[in-house]
């Protein structure tokens, strides 16, 4: 049965998520939401910086994008209560604008006809107004229970970290740990210093190391809570594009040495994590790992302890290929609307 997805943001990491989309047969792009004209659209999805040029056929004229002989939709509008997903059957909304929703923004996701709702950040809502969910691949349950409607992916570096706390706790068995994030530059930066409500990010994003908050810390605890008030972290934004990696220290149950470190991770990632995790021995930088399409490929030539239990570890990861690849399967698992078969776009 082929799940309809409803595109809210043709953005950098919307246009990752429809090229990881097109060549499935699980999942269609029924309807896509963009307040950019259309040619933008079609240049940018053709020619990508970074990603390289989309070689299949692509044409947006009006409000519709043309490809593999259907006619997609093109929504302009601002907000999510204002789009009518019911008329186009989606059965899964993907909220890749990269604004911060709350519960009660992706709810009118709902209210408009969608099933399901997958934020593509961390979601914006405090405490007693969470999401339904959050899904980081290999982490958390699956499959997904039918009642979680409103869910969040992460973030890509979320996912990434979180999946080498998992190879290490399931092994070895984690006490405590902190955690940087060596991250790429952002659209949230700017090229010059401007102002910013953050002021460290009212600083050039190509002249300067920027440390900055970060999420991933709080979404690592919910998936191990044994690790509340024993980790944190931080994220330092650099002048790179799109390849990050987390810098992750931890402290074990017992003494291990970078070998048994380095081989749990290479079985992991051959077997129970093959779908996210990647291992490499070879001495990589950063420009290695973009087009990658897992959370995490772990850098086994960094790997260090010290007295022991003490231990270091790197995963890169792109900013756009992984997560992008986490949303498109979290979709798929999601599946279509419960009692609702296969259908066709004859739009």
């Amino acid at each position: 049965m082929t799940v309809r997805v409803g595109l809210m943001g043709f953005g950098r990491l919307g246009r990752n998520i429809f090229r990881a989309i097109y060549s499935r047969r699980d999942l269609q792009v029924v309807a896509i939401n963009e307040l950019a004209d259309s040619k933008s659209m079609e240049y940018l999805l053709r020619y990508d910086t970074l990603r390289g040029t989309f070689d299949e056929p692509v044409r947006v004229i009006d409000d519709a994008l043309y490809m593999q002989g259907r006619q997609i939709p093109v929504l302009h509008h601002t907000e999510p209560g204002q789009i009518p997903w019911y008329e186009y059957g989606v059965d899964v909304v993907i909220e890749a604008t990269g604004r911060y929703r709350r519960r009660e923004d992706l709810q009118k996701h709902l209210e408009q006809g969608a099933d399901r709702v997958i934020l593509t950040v961390p979601p914006a809502d405090p405490p007693a107004a969470p999401l339904d969910g959050i899904h980081l691949r290999g982490i958390s349950a699956e499959p997904i229970d039918r009642d979680q409607r409103l869910i969040s992916c992460g973030s890509s570096t979320a996912n990434c970290c979180a999946v080498m706390v998992k190879v290490l706790q399931d092994a070895f068995g984690v006490v405590e740990g902190s955690f940087t994030s060596i991250h790429a530059y952002t659209n949230e930066q700017s090229l010059g210093d401007v102002p910013a409500s953050d002021l460290r990010s009212s600083r050039a994003a190509l002249e300067n190391i920027v440390p900055l908050e970060t999420w991933t810390d709080a979404a690592v605890i919910g998936a191990f809570p044994h690790l509340q008030g024993r980790f944190s972290g931080l994220k330092l934004n650099v002048p790179v594009p799109e390849v990050s990696c987390v810098d992750l220290t931890v402290s074990l149950d017992r003494s291990v040495t970078p070998v048994e470190v380095n081989e749990v991770f290479r079985s992991a990632s051959a077997s129970t994590l093959r779908e996210v995790l990647d291992f490499t021995e070879q001495p990589i930088v950063s420009s290695d790992v973009a087009g990658s399409d897992r959370s995490c490929v772990f850098d086994s030539l960094a790997t260090m302890v010290v007295g022991g239990d003490l231990v270091k570890v790197i995963g890169w990861y792109a900013q756009g290929g992984g997560l992008a690849s986490r949303i498109v399967e979290v979709a798929a698992m999601l599946g279509p609307r419960a009692g609702h078969g296969d259908r066709r776009n004859d739009a």
